[in-house]
């Protein structure tokens, strides 16, 4: 089975009437920024085919039914277009959607996901209806908020009914509702889909609610909000106003991540009404942790905050 590289890929004007099987298994926020480019590929009269991760298959199958959604190919012939090895030591310069697209030689220009589910996807959680979804997990160190700021994000939302979600079901977050560790793919999309709105991190949730069109505030690290959120896409972005930040994986701080630690749950929940009232994306910094900032090139040495 051959799988095209980087170097190899030469896609354009090959796709048309012809099956195209795509590899991306890493990051399901990066499965919702590949849809448009399956899209496009798609209407181009192509044989679609994705290998990705075995637990999302049966969600995606259902929102892409033309699609062929597998966690192994059988296709001895068939050439893997593998975007997991074409990316995994690029440095970001510009939205994951366009990233994916021009790897595959697609013209920039394709539109931002949308999703809608179906009504038996969401119908469990209707009662939830008018929630805000907080979803507090990254990933990574460098995309996760610090527990006890997100363990005071309900005493900033007194009078918001506050449903978790997520995979991990510790620590113990204050909510009225805690979905974390119980939920199927489909049942996540079914949960977010009926939100009033979605806090979370830079993360699959992200991509998710702005594929839902539901208002979201995203509280960013170093990465830049430019290559994860689309102009027309309605979320508010907190990132924190360090001379390092945004450094898109790049990081000078040896791990210390102070970009993820600046915004408070008072800085959230004053971006819950604007992510209400927008309808394109807001970047809004916050002030660093305290009046003097860390050295991003120098651990442990301070400058004076101007």
């Amino acid at each position: 089975m051959n799988q095209l590289t980087l170097e190899d890929n030469q896609l354009a004007g090959n796709l048309t009437a012809r099956q195209v099987t795509i590899q991306r298994r890493h990051g399901l926020g990066n499965v919702i920024c590949l849809l448009p480019s399956l899209d496009y590929l798609h209407s181009l009269g192509s044989e679609v085919e994705v290998i990705t991760n075995p637990q999302w298959i049966h969600a995606f199958s259902r929102l892409r039914p033309d699609y062929r959604w597998i966690s192994e190919s059988t296709a001895v012939d068939t050439d893997i277009i593998n975007l997991d090895d074409m990316t995994k030591r690029m440095r970001p310069t510009e939205h994951r959607i366009d990233e994916f697209a021009h790897l595959l030689n697609i013209e920039s220009g394709l539109p931002s996901p949308q999703l809608t589910i179906p009504h038996l996807w969401h119908e469990p959680f209707d009662h939830l209806a008018g929630s805000i979804v907080f979803a507090p997990e990254g990933g990574h160190p460098s995309r996760s908020w610090p527990m006890e700021k997100a363990a005071q994000l309900k005493a900033a939302l007194p009078y918001q009914k506050l449903v978790l979600a997520g995979t991990n079901p510790e620590p113990d977050i204050p909510c009225d509702f805690d979905t974390r560790g119980q939920l199927e793919l489909h049942e996540l999309f079914g949960l977010l889909a009926v939100a009033d709105e979605v806090i979370t991190m830079d993360s699959g949730v992200l991509h998710i609610a702005a594929a839902l069109q539901v208002p979201t505030v995203a509280v960013f690290g170093g990465m830049n909000p430019e290559y994860r959120v689309r102009p027309d896409q309605k979320v508010v972005v907190l990132q924190t106003n360090l001379p390092c930040c945004p450094c898109s994986k790049n990081e000078t701080c040896f791990d210390r991540f102070d970009c993820i630690q600046a915004a408070t749950p008072q800085d959230v929940s004053n971006a819950v009404p604007r992510a209400r009232q927008t309808d394109q994306r807001i970047l809004q910094k916050v002030p660093p942790l305290a009046c003097e900032m860390l050295n991003p090139l120098l651990p442990g040495i301070r400058l004076p905050r101007k």
